[in-house]
């Protein structure tokens, strides 16, 4: 089972293979907002960055069929891992920085949406090729490499590399990260949310 595990507080070793169990869905509640509150916009469009960009983009993953966990129990296996995208188990785990494993949805740190969009990413990247959520990634934009170093700087695409590198990504992985790392620090859920409905809704 393909599984990508974001760590922006500090990058570990990591695999990328594990078997995961099952788990409950967790809604739009999680981010103190009712589903209907940002459904229509009446006062202009949404703002990228906002909360209410990331409430459109979770209701995109979600109208997709994909969870949104948030300090699901699997929080507590990894040491220092802020999320994961989860394939085949159709869902994204979002681990707050001021969470506890299994425990409740707290107040939501720069960290902890910049994490949801990291994830939102691969899921996109699992859509874009073969059929939706096959283990089959690819990159959405056209040259990942330069998308990072354009948004992340030398270190930020060094630190990516070493650390990926290290665990025995491929050449792949290693673009698709890439690719999750700057769509994530672009902080552009509304564009997104776009990606999703164009890419992932059959």
């Amino acid at each position: 089972m393909l599984q990508f595990i974001h760590q922006s507080k500090e990058i570990n070793r990591m695999t990328f293979f594990k078997t995961i169990a099952a788990a409950a869905l967790t809604g739009l509640a999680a981010f103190g907002f009712a589903s209907a509150s940002f459904a229509t916009p009446t006062t202009g469009p949404i703002v990228e960055g906002s909360r209410e960009g990331h409430v459109l983009l979770v209701e995109a993953i979600r109208g997709n069929g994909v969870s949104v966990l948030i300090n699901h129990l699997e929080c507590g296996k990894y040491e220092g891992v802020s999320g994961l995208y989860d394939s085949t188990g159709h869902r994204i785990i979002v681990c707050q920085d001021n969470g506890v494993p299994g425990g409740p949805v707290v107040g939501w740190t720069s960290n902890d949406l910049n994490t949801l969009r990291h994830e939102a990413q691969h899921m996109i990247q699992d859509c874009i090729a073969g059929t939706n959520h096959d283990q089959h990634l690819a990159p959405v934009y056209r040259s990942p490499s330069a998308l990072a170093q354009d948004v992340l700087g030398d270190k930020g695409v060094t630190r990516i590399t070493k650390v990926y590198r290290g665990n025995g990504a491929s050449d792949l992985i290693v673009l698709l990260e890439y690719e999750a790392f700057a769509v994530a620090e672009m902080n552009i859920p509304v564009e997104q949310a776009t990606d999703v409905s164009t890419y992932c809704m059959n």
